[in-house]
């Protein structure tokens, strides 16, 4: 079952699926391993290694080389997580 797009609330926050490769985003857990520090980002993205979830935040940012700028998500995945892993695209809704 495809979640894309599907719109949801948390803190206060307003968010949007947009993306769900190998249907990796579980909305529990999403909550369960969301922090803070997160809350400044406009996209977050959760990528599955060994059975965890981790969350990286991303920006939109004119600054090209900028490694968290969300135009550089094909690098991060890349670079950063499993090959082919499960992963998910949010998106803040402001």
């Amino acid at each position: 079952m495809s979640q894309e797009h599907l719109f949801f609330e948390m803190k206060h926050h307003k968010f949007e699926l947009i993306f769900n490769y190998k249907d990796a985003f579980d909305k529990d857990l999403f909550f369960e391993k969301y922090v803070d520090i997160l809350d400044d980002r406009d996209f977050i993205i959760g990528d599955i290694s060994h059975e965890k979830l981790r969350l990286t935040g991303f920006i939109t940012t004119k600054e090209k080389n900028s490694p968290r700028n969300i135009a550089n998500l094909e690098d991060f995945l890349l670079e950063y997580c499993n090959l082919g892993c499960p992963f998910f695209v949010i998106k803040r809704i402001k």
